[in-house]
């Protein structure tokens, strides 16, 4: 992904958002405040690298306060990202949406307080959620909580006043640090991988409060999954979820690639037609028998491609792109296969070197090329 650089607080902009630069090789997502109002807004889909002045970064964090009180209604975020700071997406009132990395180990503090977030999957490795996480996420109604899970903290979902259902893989309940942790809730459905596991949360002295929750033995999906897909922007293929369920995504290798109870996740469009297994979750089940296959789907590449100019000549050679044509005032991307991009500014140069062996589209203005490095 290409970069601008700048007199502000933040180190790299790159296609509308902004990091700092946390080591060599490693850059966390910035604050894009400008005039004390956050500008981030509408979708976002977070790549997994940036490249910049010759280095490829890899997006390893999240800063605190990042998305607060921006406008951003959906966010995905790759699994390269270990780290969410302190309240990064705190009020965020338009946020109704969100996937977390595989790597998470912790709900940070306020890390979505306040949120429209409806449904929502903590990854396995999660093991603490901080105070306050999920405060006056008055939307809220289902949450997943991993086996990992230890602890969850003072008013972590305090006033989650929606909040009807917990799915909870943890053999052992997690420890509630305070009496308030689910303070202005009541009357949630708290589905336990088995009977030995749902007798150890009726002797827990928090979890056995039978006006705040009702124990059960999960029996598995109450409803049948659904799923459409369809072409966003020319980069990516938005599959279709809803149904309030989770959904774990195994990637064509066969490898998790995320768990998300969104309603919408983003597949970058490949170069052949891959498949993605979507199979609907509870946590403590994987219902393989309902199934559901995705398609990175090459024709809105195909597509894309259609949309040329003869102003252009577009080639690579030598581990060089080279354009050939007036590219005054016009910005010139280029994508590899994934759909991940790579570099994204105005044109200063008719050159652009990225790293070799593989294929990449390149587009400036109308324009639109396959080039292989």
């Amino acid at each position: 992904m290409g970069c601008a650089t700048g007199a502000r607080a933040q180190d790299i902009e790159a296609n509308g958002i902004f990091y700092n630069i946390i080591s060599d090789t490693q850059v966390a997502v910035a604050p894009a405040f400008i005039d004390g109002v956050n500008h981030y807004e509408g979708c976002i889909i977070l790549p997994e690298r940036v490249y910049c002045d010759g280095v490829n970064y890899e997006v390893a964090a999240i800063a605190p306060r990042a998305f607060w009180q921006s406008r951003v209604t959906q966010v995905q975020i790759p699994n390269s990202v270990i780290m969410i700071g302190e309240a990064a997406f705190a009020d965020a009132e338009d946020l109704t949406d969100i996937t977390l990395p595989l790597g998470l180990t912790a709900v940070s503090r306020y890390m979505l307080a306040g949120t429209a977030v409806a449904n929502v999957v903590l990854p396995e490795g999660v093991t603490d959620i901080e105070k306050g996480a999920f405060e006056d996420c008055s939307q809220l109604r289902t949450v997943y909580l991993p086996m990992t899970l230890r602890t969850i903290d003072d008013n972590a979902f305090g006033y989650c006043v929606s909040l009807k259902e917990v799915y909870c893989d943890a053999s052992v309940p997690p420890l509630m640090l305070g009496d308030d942790t689910f303070e202005g809730v009541s009357g949630v459905q708290v589905m336990l991988p088995d009977a030995a596991t749902t007798r150890r949360y009726q002797n827990d002295d928090l979890w056995g409060d039978e006006d705040l929750f009702s124990l059960w033995v999960d029996e598995g999906l109450a409803v049948l999954p659904t799923m459409e897909q369809e072409t966003v922007g020319g980069n990516w293929v938005a599959l279709n979820l809803g149904n309030s369920l989770a959904y774990k995504i195994y990637g064509p290798d066969g490898y998790l690639t995320a768990i998300t109870a969104a309603d919408r996740y983003y597949l970058p469009i490949g170069a052949s037609g891959e498949e993605f297994l979507v199979v609907p979750t509870t946590l403590m089940y994987d219902e393989e028998d309902l199934q559901l296959v995705a398609q990175n789907a090459p024709a809105a590449i195909e597509e894309l491609e259609t949309e040329t100019s003869p102003d252009f000549t577009i080639i690579g050679f030598d581990g060089m792109i080279y354009i050939d044509g007036d590219t005054h005032g016009l910005r010139t991307y280029v994508y590899d296969m994934f759909g991940r991009e790579w570099y994204c500014r105005t044109a200063v140069n008719n050159w652009i070197s990225l790293p070799g062996q593989r294929i990449y589209i390149v587009r400036v203005g109308d324009t639109v090329r396959k080039v292989l490095l």
